[in-house]
């Protein structure tokens, strides 16, 4: 992986330069060398994976209860009962 800065992984050994938007850093903090990179370098070279993208389930919707003829009838015959 080449950057703008021109510096690749294999010029130091592993784990001894972080990188961030102003450069590389030693593990202690110190600037060792200031370069502008951006936030794609900077996550390429600290090994930062970008998160998936997770798409919510789509809800799912109460099912309705049907009234069978039969249900309607006793219903109607009830209703007219408290009438008479």
């Amino acid at each position: 992986m080449s950057n703008s800065a021109g510096i690749t992984k294999d010029m130091y050994p592993e784990g001894t330069l972080t990188a961030s938007s102003e450069g590389f850093h030693e593990i202690g903090g110190a600037l060792t060398v200031p370069c502008v990179l951006t936030q794609a370098e900077v996550d390429e070279w600290n090994g930062v994976k970008p998160k998936p993208v997770v798409k919510a389930a789509p809800k799912a919707k109460a099912a309705k209860k049907k009234s069978t003829k039969a249900k309607k009838k006793n219903v109607w015959k009830t209703m007219k009962s408290a009438f008479e």
